[in-house]
């Protein structure tokens, strides 16, 4: 990232216990919003993550009753608003985050305690899970500032709810909450807000139980499904299909079958 001030101590708060890397946006105080520094010290923390080969699963919260804020006021005024370069510049690295996101070989599962606005939404969206307790929201407000989606906002929600549902959330402004997202199919579930982190660390414990290798595949096919054609598709299925029938995981599972135990997976 190229030069910012430094506003706090840190932003972003990373942990790791039982192959599980949790990060969790740390800034209430400022609503958690998606500030240069925050893109920054998100970054790293999905790099780390992405590179340790003790964490399977990655659990990406946010503390406060806005889990995920929209963008910071002084980017928008210091760099948004001041020229199309500038404007490039921090919208590039939002961009390259996003992309790690959706490449890196952990899954990622978002979690939705509060409020989700703005580009912090869009963030959210771009996890490979997500969970909502019954009190989440979520708001793609930049209409209502004549503003198109940032940090992949219509990418995911495309993705999700497909073309025209997103057009027609994009273009209204309003909040939704966490029942009428589950039923357009942006969130998995959604659970009271005192068991939701219990129910995503649950399913982070369940999917780290499986082999890193398949789930890795899983999640790399499914990301880049909207640039094969059927005849892409199903050649990118076999040769992932082969590696996984070649992997010790693989050899790892047909023998703890036999000796009646579970697999101790190595991730290749």
């Amino acid at each position: 990232m190229y030069p910012y001030e430094k506003k706090f101590d840190h932003v972003v708060k990373y942990e790791k216990e039982n192959m599980i890397a949790t990060i969790t946006l740390d800034c209430p105080q400022n609503m958690n919003r998606v500030s240069e520094q925050l893109i920054d010290e998100l970054t790293e923390a999905l790099k780390k993550a992405n590179w340790d080969s003790d964490v399977r699963v990655v659990v990406l919260k946010g503390s406060g009753e806005v889990s995920f804020g929209p963008g910071d006021l002084e980017i928008i005024k210091a760099k948004l608003g001041k020229n199309l370069q500038v404007a490039r510049e921090v919208m590039v690295e939002i961009g390259n985050m996003l992309k790690l996101m959706y490449s890196m070989t952990k899954p990622i599962i978002g979690v939705a305690e509060g409020g989700c606005m703005g580009g912090g939404c869009n963030i959210l969206l771009s996890s490979d899970i997500v969970i909502a307790s019954d009190i989440a929201y979520f708001h793609e407000l930049f209409v209502n500032f004549a503003l198109t989606p940032d940090s992949g906002g219509l990418w995911a929600l495309q993705r999700l709810v497909g073309p025209m549902k997103a057009k027609a959330i994009c273009m209204c402004g309003d909040a939704i909450g966490a029942q009428e997202a589950y039923n357009m199919g942006m969130v998995y579930k959604v659970a009271p807000l005192d068991r939701v982190n219990e129910e995503a660390y649950a399913l982070a414990a369940k999917i780290a139980s499986k082999s890193p290798f398949g789930v890795n595949h899983i999640k790399q096919v499914s990301n880049k499904m909207h640039d094969y054609t059927q005849e892409t598709y199903f050649q990118v299925e076999a040769d992932y299909l082969a590696l996984g029938a070649l992997s010790s995981d693989f050899k790892e599972t047909v023998i703890a079958s036999m000796e009646k135990r579970f697999p101790q997976y190595k991730g290749y």
